[in-house]
Protein backbone atom coordinates (compact mmCIF):
# COMPACT_ATOMS: atom_id res chain seq x y z
CA UNK A 1 0.00 0.00 0.00
CA UNK A 2 1.85 3.34 -0.80
CA UNK A 3 2.06 5.93 1.48
CA UNK A 4 -0.05 8.80 1.21
CA UNK A 5 1.32 11.96 0.60
CA UNK A 6 0.23 15.64 1.37
CA UNK A 7 -0.48 17.43 -1.58
CA UNK A 8 1.21 20.75 -1.88
CA UNK A 9 -0.88 23.67 0.21
CA UNK A 10 0.88 21.57 3.32
CA UNK A 11 -1.75 23.42 5.19
CA UNK A 12 -3.87 20.68 6.44
CA UNK A 13 -5.43 21.19 2.91
CA UNK A 14 -5.96 20.82 -0.30
CA UNK A 15 -6.73 23.19 -2.84
CA UNK A 16 -9.80 23.41 -0.79
CA UNK A 17 -9.45 26.77 0.85
CA UNK A 18 -7.76 26.74 4.40
CA UNK A 19 -7.85 29.02 6.93
CA UNK A 20 -7.96 32.59 5.94
CA UNK A 21 -4.54 34.59 6.75
CA UNK A 22 -2.85 31.81 8.09
CA UNK A 23 -3.57 29.28 5.62
CA UNK A 24 -2.47 32.13 2.69
CA UNK A 25 0.65 32.78 4.17
CA UNK A 26 1.70 29.00 4.57
CA UNK A 27 0.58 28.63 1.15
CA UNK A 28 2.25 31.19 -0.04
CA UNK A 29 5.48 29.72 1.47
CA UNK A 30 4.97 26.42 0.22
CA UNK A 31 4.44 27.07 -3.36
CA UNK A 32 7.58 29.35 -3.50
CA UNK A 33 9.51 26.37 -2.22
CA UNK A 34 11.45 24.45 -4.64
CA UNK A 35 11.80 20.84 -3.16
CA UNK A 36 9.05 20.25 -0.76
CA UNK A 37 9.61 18.24 2.39
CA UNK A 38 8.39 14.81 2.43
CA UNK A 39 5.22 14.11 3.97
CA UNK A 40 4.73 12.28 7.35
CA UNK A 41 2.84 9.39 7.39
CA UNK A 42 0.16 10.42 9.61
CA UNK A 43 -0.27 13.63 7.30
CA UNK A 44 -3.58 12.21 5.86
CA UNK A 45 -6.55 14.60 6.44
CA UNK A 46 -9.38 13.95 8.79
CA UNK A 47 -12.21 13.75 6.38
CA UNK A 48 -14.35 10.96 5.19
CA UNK A 49 -13.82 8.86 2.30
CA UNK A 50 -14.57 10.15 -1.36
CA UNK A 51 -18.44 8.63 -1.88
CA UNK A 52 -19.70 5.71 -3.42
CA UNK A 53 -16.98 6.03 -7.07
CA UNK A 54 -14.73 7.73 -5.83
CA UNK A 55 -10.62 6.58 -5.22
CA UNK A 56 -10.55 4.16 -1.94
CA UNK A 57 -8.49 5.54 0.72
CA UNK A 58 -6.47 2.93 0.32
CA UNK A 59 -5.40 3.78 -3.62
CA UNK A 60 -5.52 7.65 -3.30
CA UNK A 61 -2.54 9.61 -1.84
CA UNK A 62 -4.79 11.64 0.49
CA UNK A 63 -2.91 14.99 0.18
CA UNK A 64 -0.32 13.57 -2.16
CA UNK A 65 1.53 15.34 -4.95
CA UNK A 66 1.85 15.70 -8.43
CA UNK A 67 2.35 17.68 -11.17
CA UNK A 68 4.05 17.46 -14.45
CA UNK A 69 7.34 18.43 -15.15
CA UNK A 70 7.91 19.80 -18.86
CA UNK A 71 7.68 16.82 -21.00
CA UNK A 72 6.37 14.50 -18.30
CA UNK A 73 3.43 13.00 -20.50
CA UNK A 74 3.96 10.88 -23.55
CA UNK A 75 3.85 12.59 -26.89
CA UNK A 76 1.28 12.23 -29.44
CA UNK A 77 1.84 9.21 -31.94
CA UNK A 78 3.83 9.48 -34.54
CA UNK A 79 5.87 8.01 -37.58
CA UNK A 80 9.07 6.17 -36.38
CA UNK A 81 12.15 7.44 -36.59
CA UNK A 82 13.18 6.80 -40.23
CA UNK A 83 9.70 7.52 -41.66
CA UNK A 84 8.86 11.48 -42.83
CA UNK A 85 6.75 13.37 -41.14
CA UNK A 86 3.82 15.03 -43.09
CA UNK A 87 3.63 18.82 -43.06
CA UNK A 88 0.78 20.08 -41.40
CA UNK A 89 -1.96 21.96 -43.69
CA UNK A 90 -1.95 25.32 -43.92
CA UNK A 91 -4.03 26.63 -40.88
CA UNK A 92 -4.37 23.73 -38.98
CA UNK A 93 -4.97 23.91 -35.13
CA UNK A 94 -4.08 21.08 -32.86
CA UNK A 95 -7.06 19.39 -31.43
CA UNK A 96 -6.02 20.37 -28.12
CA UNK A 97 -2.45 21.46 -26.18
CA UNK A 98 0.52 19.89 -27.29
CA UNK A 99 1.67 16.81 -25.79
CA UNK A 100 3.47 16.74 -22.81
CA UNK A 101 2.61 20.09 -21.90
CA UNK A 102 0.31 21.91 -19.95
CA UNK A 103 -1.43 25.27 -21.28
CA UNK A 104 -1.00 27.95 -18.85
CA UNK A 105 -3.54 28.62 -15.86
CA UNK A 106 -6.03 31.63 -16.38
CA UNK A 107 -4.99 35.11 -16.53
CA UNK A 108 -5.63 36.56 -12.92
CA UNK A 109 -8.60 38.85 -15.05
CA UNK A 110 -10.22 35.65 -15.89
CA UNK A 111 -10.73 34.48 -13.05
CA UNK A 112 -14.10 34.28 -10.80
CA UNK A 113 -15.93 37.65 -8.95
CA UNK A 114 -11.68 39.40 -9.68
CA UNK A 115 -13.58 42.94 -9.31
CA UNK A 116 -14.07 42.26 -5.59
CA UNK A 117 -11.81 39.18 -5.03
CA UNK A 118 -8.75 41.31 -6.19
CA UNK A 119 -6.93 37.38 -6.77
CA UNK A 120 -2.85 37.51 -7.19
CA UNK A 121 -0.69 34.94 -8.02
CA UNK A 122 1.12 33.45 -5.76
CA UNK A 123 4.37 32.81 -7.40
CA UNK A 124 4.76 30.82 -10.98
CA UNK A 125 2.51 27.86 -12.19
CA UNK A 126 4.69 24.58 -10.60
CA UNK A 127 5.25 21.37 -11.49
CA UNK A 128 4.22 18.84 -9.25
CA UNK A 129 5.08 14.61 -9.26
CA UNK A 130 2.28 12.57 -10.29
CA UNK A 131 0.74 10.09 -8.17
CA UNK A 132 -1.39 6.89 -8.64
CA UNK A 133 -4.20 9.37 -7.29
CA UNK A 134 -4.48 12.83 -6.48
CA UNK A 135 -7.02 14.16 -4.10
CA UNK A 136 -8.69 17.47 -5.61
CA UNK A 137 -11.45 17.90 -2.29
CA UNK A 138 -13.23 15.50 0.48
CA UNK A 139 -15.32 14.20 -2.88
CA UNK A 140 -12.80 13.57 -5.91
CA UNK A 141 -9.20 12.50 -7.04
CA UNK A 142 -7.68 12.24 -9.97
CA UNK A 143 -6.50 8.87 -11.17
CA UNK A 144 -4.09 7.87 -14.09
CA UNK A 145 -2.72 11.59 -15.18
CA UNK A 146 1.15 11.38 -16.17
CA UNK A 147 1.92 15.49 -15.37
CA UNK A 148 0.66 17.90 -12.70
CA UNK A 149 1.02 21.78 -12.75
CA UNK A 150 -0.53 23.64 -9.81
CA UNK A 151 -1.85 27.09 -9.70
CA UNK A 152 -2.42 29.52 -6.82
CA UNK A 153 -3.78 32.75 -5.86
CA UNK A 154 -4.65 34.61 -3.26
CA UNK A 155 -7.58 37.13 -2.63
CA UNK A 156 -7.47 40.27 -1.30
CA UNK A 157 -9.72 38.31 2.20
CA UNK A 158 -6.13 36.22 1.99
CA UNK A 159 -7.88 33.34 0.69
CA UNK A 160 -6.59 31.17 -1.93
CA UNK A 161 -7.72 30.21 -5.34
CA UNK A 162 -5.80 26.63 -6.80
CA UNK A 163 -6.03 25.92 -10.39
CA UNK A 164 -4.32 21.78 -11.24
CA UNK A 165 -4.23 21.40 -14.84
CA UNK A 166 -3.28 17.51 -15.47
CA UNK A 167 -1.51 15.62 -18.60
CA UNK A 168 -2.34 12.34 -19.54
CA UNK A 169 -1.09 10.01 -22.23
CA UNK A 170 -3.76 10.13 -24.62
CA UNK A 171 -7.04 12.00 -25.24
CA UNK A 172 -9.16 8.62 -23.90
CA UNK A 173 -7.31 8.29 -20.71
CA UNK A 174 -8.11 12.35 -20.05
CA UNK A 175 -11.61 11.47 -21.10
CA UNK A 176 -11.73 8.87 -18.26
CA UNK A 177 -10.52 10.72 -15.51
CA UNK A 178 -13.08 13.52 -16.41
CA UNK A 179 -16.06 11.06 -16.39
CA UNK A 180 -14.53 10.08 -13.12
CA UNK A 181 -14.40 13.49 -11.61
CA UNK A 182 -17.94 13.93 -12.79
CA UNK A 183 -19.54 11.40 -10.99
CA UNK A 184 -17.79 11.84 -7.98
CA UNK A 185 -18.50 15.56 -7.52
CA UNK A 186 -22.23 14.50 -8.40
CA UNK A 187 -22.29 12.88 -5.03
CA UNK A 188 -20.65 15.09 -3.24
CA UNK A 189 -22.98 15.67 -0.94
CA UNK A 190 -22.92 12.09 0.50
CA UNK A 191 -19.34 12.22 1.26
CA UNK A 192 -19.49 15.62 3.35
CA UNK A 193 -21.86 14.82 5.57
CA UNK A 194 -20.31 11.31 6.27
CA UNK A 195 -17.10 13.65 6.92
CA UNK A 196 -19.87 15.56 8.98
CA UNK A 197 -21.22 12.66 10.97
CA UNK A 198 -17.69 11.52 11.76
CA UNK A 199 -16.52 14.41 13.15
CA UNK A 200 -20.08 14.18 15.09
CA UNK A 201 -20.84 17.56 13.71
CA UNK A 202 -24.57 18.49 12.24
CA UNK A 203 -25.02 16.75 8.18
CA UNK A 204 -25.94 20.11 6.86
CA UNK A 205 -23.92 19.24 3.47
CA UNK A 206 -26.00 20.38 0.08
CA UNK A 207 -24.64 20.22 -3.16
CA UNK A 208 -25.50 21.05 -6.76
CA UNK A 209 -23.86 21.00 -10.27
CA UNK A 210 -24.45 24.80 -11.41
CA UNK A 211 -23.50 24.41 -14.96
CA UNK A 212 -22.24 22.12 -17.43
CA UNK A 213 -21.13 21.40 -21.20
CA UNK A 214 -19.94 18.55 -23.22
CA UNK A 215 -16.80 18.43 -22.01
CA UNK A 216 -16.86 20.73 -18.87
CA UNK A 217 -18.82 21.41 -15.10
CA UNK A 218 -19.58 23.44 -12.54
CA UNK A 219 -20.21 22.64 -8.84
CA UNK A 220 -20.58 24.15 -5.50
CA UNK A 221 -21.31 23.15 -2.07
CA UNK A 222 -22.59 24.63 0.92
CA UNK A 223 -21.46 23.56 4.38
CA UNK A 224 -20.15 24.14 7.89
CA UNK A 225 -16.40 22.26 6.90
CA UNK A 226 -15.02 20.01 9.25
CA UNK A 227 -10.89 20.10 9.99
CA UNK A 228 -9.02 18.28 6.87
CA UNK A 229 -8.71 19.47 3.82
CA UNK A 230 -11.08 22.53 4.35
CA UNK A 231 -11.01 25.17 6.80
CA UNK A 232 -13.01 24.42 9.30
CA UNK A 233 -16.50 27.04 9.22
CA UNK A 234 -19.52 27.79 7.26
CA UNK A 235 -18.68 28.09 3.29
CA UNK A 236 -19.71 27.88 -0.08
CA UNK A 237 -16.94 26.01 -1.98
CA UNK A 238 -16.89 26.04 -6.06
CA UNK A 239 -15.39 23.68 -8.09
CA UNK A 240 -14.73 24.01 -11.84
CA UNK A 241 -13.74 21.22 -14.31
CA UNK A 242 -13.18 21.24 -18.01
CA UNK A 243 -11.18 19.32 -20.44
CA UNK A 244 -9.33 18.51 -23.82
CA UNK A 245 -7.54 16.05 -25.67
CA UNK A 246 -5.00 14.76 -23.35
CA UNK A 247 -5.85 17.23 -20.80
CA UNK A 248 -7.75 18.26 -18.00
CA UNK A 249 -7.89 21.40 -15.64
CA UNK A 250 -10.10 21.79 -12.31
CA UNK A 251 -10.35 25.63 -10.71
CA UNK A 252 -11.39 25.55 -7.38
CA UNK A 253 -11.96 28.52 -4.28
CA UNK A 254 -14.34 28.94 -1.36
CA UNK A 255 -16.35 31.78 -0.19
CA UNK A 256 -15.51 31.54 3.49
CA UNK A 257 -18.43 33.13 6.57
CA UNK A 258 -15.49 33.76 8.71
CA UNK A 259 -14.06 35.97 5.56
CA UNK A 260 -17.06 38.45 5.23
CA UNK A 261 -17.58 36.25 1.97
CA UNK A 262 -21.19 35.39 0.07
CA UNK A 263 -21.63 33.41 -2.45
CA UNK A 264 -19.79 34.96 -5.07
CA UNK A 265 -21.16 32.90 -8.12
CA UNK A 266 -24.63 32.06 -9.95
CA UNK A 267 -25.33 29.82 -12.47
CA UNK A 268 -24.55 32.84 -15.46
CA UNK A 269 -20.89 33.30 -14.30
CA UNK A 270 -20.54 29.89 -13.17
CA UNK A 271 -20.97 29.06 -17.16
CA UNK A 272 -19.42 31.97 -18.44
CA UNK A 273 -16.39 30.89 -16.18
CA UNK A 274 -16.80 27.10 -17.90
CA UNK A 275 -16.65 28.67 -21.42
CA UNK A 276 -13.16 30.66 -20.21
CA UNK A 277 -11.75 27.39 -18.53
CA UNK A 278 -11.97 25.61 -21.62
CA UNK A 279 -10.98 28.02 -23.89
CA UNK A 280 -7.53 28.58 -21.96
CA UNK A 281 -7.40 24.68 -22.09
CA UNK A 282 -6.27 25.01 -26.76
CA UNK A 283 -4.07 28.02 -26.18
CA UNK A 284 -0.32 27.71 -25.21
CA UNK A 285 -0.43 31.40 -24.24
Amino acid sequence: MPTPRRRILLIAAVPVIAAAALATAEFTSAFAADDLPAAPSAAAPAVASPAAGSPSATTKPADGAGAPAAGVAPGAAGPGSSAPVAPKAAGSKPAGPAAGKAPAPLAVQELPNQAKAGWKPIGSPKSRDVAPSSSLNECAAVEGATGWQQQGWASAAKTPAIQDTFTFATPADADRARQALNTQLDGCQNALRDAQTKQGRTADATSARTATSPVAGAWQYQWTAVPGMSAPGAQTHHVYLAGNGNVLTVLQYSDLASAGQGNSATPASDAELLTTLAGSLALTR
